[in-house]
């Protein structure tokens, strides 16, 4: 399925820019005119939102908002957004504010660092973490972002597709590189991947294909995820291209994949298109701007939430029910571990779009 060019370039790389942008939040005045969404359920209970409406998150927060506000729309009920920033004491006030309130689950907050204080404000009150840190679901948080490991899971599981394949991981020091490495590691225990080197490096420092190819016993891998996105993926693609293995990634490739030099043919995991587009466009009719992945985080929190209080099932047994959920990030499902499954789309950059070559299903 050939992507439309416009979505291409424009809503398709500037929604998965939302992900790599998740900056340290600050103080200042809350936005005016902030859609609130954040408690619904109906008669099964409340559920509430933790978002940011203040600091270098703002932006990120008034969307998500927004976003939710399309599920619950014409609903009776007031609303209300529960700010993780301005309070004194930050995500752990707010959470004991909602709960105060009388939530009885809690979807959020958006930073990893921020959801142990949640959890540890909520007792046994579920918490949906809007991070994509597969360890807080260790924590007992369930992890709604898409994860290193899903986004891995999806393509070397495609690259499987037609035979055994060896692979490896390359990415920049720091955290999305550690969980990337772990989760390939993982799938290499399973038995869904024949990992020849994991290789943590400065996307600056020379000699990848050389280094690669000694790490993978003298002979290249026939493909190499990159999780990075941004300069540390420009580089790492540029040292890679011609050398002959194919480059793969996942949603942090938030830039302008087309016009990146060493990434025709590459494979990158994203939500499904025919699910993420419908949303984009009924967002932009409805707040005359353009939603992204964490938007749809917010969309599909307030859907699973609806859904639950709906049928009186609030609890984490509701988020663990086996049929999963279908939003606009596609359908998923909450594992009992915390961790999520993911329906994601393999795409594919060629002749300068981007192209839905694939779908991998429960990664």
């Amino acid at each position: 399925m050939r992507a439309d060019p416009a979505w291409s370039r424009r809503a398709f790389c500037r929604s998965l820019l939302g992900v790599a942008a998740i900056a340290p939040l600050g103080a200042c005045a809350r936005l005016p005119g902030l859609p609130l969404a954040s408690r619904f359920g109906g008669a099964g209970g409340d559920a509430a939102l933790l978002l940011p409406t203040s600091g270098a998150a703002a932006g990120l927060g008034e969307n998500m908002a927004r976003a939710a506000s399309l599920v619950v729309a014409g609903k009776d009920g007031k609303t209300s957004v529960f700010d993780t920033t301005d309070t004194p004491e930050g995500a752990r006030s707010a959470a004991e504010a909602a709960l105060a309130g009388g939530a009885r689950m809690l979807f959020g907050p958006l930073r990893a660092t921020q959801t142990p204080a949640v959890l540890a404000a909520a007792g046994e009150i579920p918490v949906v973490t809007f991070s994509n840190d597969d360890r807080l679901a260790g924590q007992g948080a369930c992890v709604m972002g898409i994860t290193p490991a899903q986004a891995g899971a999806a393509t070397f599981r495609y690259a499987r597709a037609p035979g055994g394949r060896r692979g490896a991981v390359v990415a920049a020091p720091g955290p999305l590189g550690e969980a990337t490495a772990l989760a390939a590691r993982e799938l290499a225990a399973a038995g869904g991947l024949a990992l020849t080197a994991t290789l943590t490096r400065s996307s600056g420092a020379p000699g990848l294909a050389e280094a690669l190819r000694s790490a993978s016993g003298g002979k290249l891998p026939d493909a190499v995820f990159l999780p990075d996105g941004g300069r540390d993926l420009a580089a790492f693609a540029a040292a890679l291209s011609g050398a002959g293995p194919r480059l793969m990634g996942g949603v942090q490739w938030g830039l302008d994949v087309t016009s990146v030099s060493g990434l025709e043919g590459a494979w990158f995991a994203a939500p499904p298109p025919d699910r993420l587009l419908p949303f984009f466009d009924v967002f932009q009719t409805r707040f005359g701007a353009e939603a992204g992945v964490v938007a749809a985080l917010g969309h599909d929190a307030a859907l699973v939430a609806a859904t639950l209080g709906a049928g009186r099932t609030l609890d984490r047994a509701g988020l663990l029910r086996a049929e999963g959920f279908e939003g606009a990030l596609g359908r998923f499902r909450f594992l009992e571990s915390g961790r999520c499954q993911r329906d994601l789309a393999v795409l594919t950059v060629e002749g300068g779009e981007i192209v839905a070559i694939g779908e991998v299903s429960g990664t």
